[in-house]
């Protein structure tokens, strides 16, 4: 049983074959670190929207958003909202119904909402999801070379047997096939509200495969990872990022 519960242990702690694919563009003209105010929107494409899946990412989006950049940006005083949060004090400037959700901004009302989010906010980020999804997806035969941990016993000074960890190499051999796999696909699109153009735009496509087999792998971790790392980009790029001066 030990011998089994091992095995398991050392399949599990192998590091999973990744792939990523990005393609990115930003505007070399825009000067990101005058940017002060930033509203942050969520949007489910077509291929998610199930009401599960879609709901699934956006909880985890706006809670890993606040974290990441809302959270972070305000201890350095820019100002960043929710979509939500923006509707929320859309409603109350026009002195609308407060018994109306924020999300039942009509169509009328629509216009009056976007001058609002121009007046008040230097960019609008949205994270357009398209992808979030566990499968299958095949692997070749490949070996797995890692470092894991062994129990291993020997005499203590007394004389008597004690069991301890070792860390040693071993290998493992993974033979072709189909196997577990997570994938997300993500886009963000940054738009200055003055003039209502995209400055920065990224395509952040993933999966991760367990060719253990074992395991629940599933897209939030994937996904975690990808707001993650726009978020610490979009921190550079605000704090950084002036225009390129042109070359003669």
């Amino acid at each position: 049983m030990i011998k089994v519960l091992y095995y398991l242990l050392c399949l599990l702690i192998m590091v999973n074959p990744a792939y990523a694919e990005k393609s990115e563009w930003i505007d070399p003209g825009y000067d990101f670190t005058k940017t002060k105010s930033i509203c942050i929107d969520y949007v489910a494409s077509p291929e998610i929207a199930d009401g599960i899946r879609d709901k699934e990412s956006q909880e985890l989006f706006f809670k890993k958003a606040k974290a990441d950049i809302a959270d972070k940006l305000s201890k350095q005083k820019y100002k960043v909202d929710t979509i939500y949060k923006a509707k929320e004090n859309f409603t109350t400037s026009e002195r609308i119904d407060s018994k109306e959700s924020a999300k039942d901004i009509t169509q009328e009302q629509l216009p009056l909402f976007e001058k609002y989010v121009q007046n008040n906010y230097n960019l609008l980020i949205k994270c357009i999801v398209s992808q979030y999804d566990t499968g299958k997806k095949y692997v070749e035969a490949h070996t797995y070379k890692t470092t894991v941990p062994v129990a291993t016993t020997v005499l203590d000074a007394t004389g008597q047997m004690q069991t301890i960890i070792i860390q040693q190499q071993q290998e493992f051999n993974i033979p072709a096939g189909n196997y577990p796999a997570a994938f997300v696909q993500v886009g963000f699109d940054v738009i200055d509200t003055k003039t209502n153009q995209k400055v920065w735009s990224l395509d952040d496509k993933r999966d991760k495969i367990d060719d253990t087999g074992i395991s629940d792998i599933k897209p939030n971790g994937l996904f975690t990872q990808v707001i993650a790392e726009f978020a610490e980009n979009l921190r550079k790029n605000l704090k950084n990022r002036r225009p390129v001066e042109k070359k003669i």
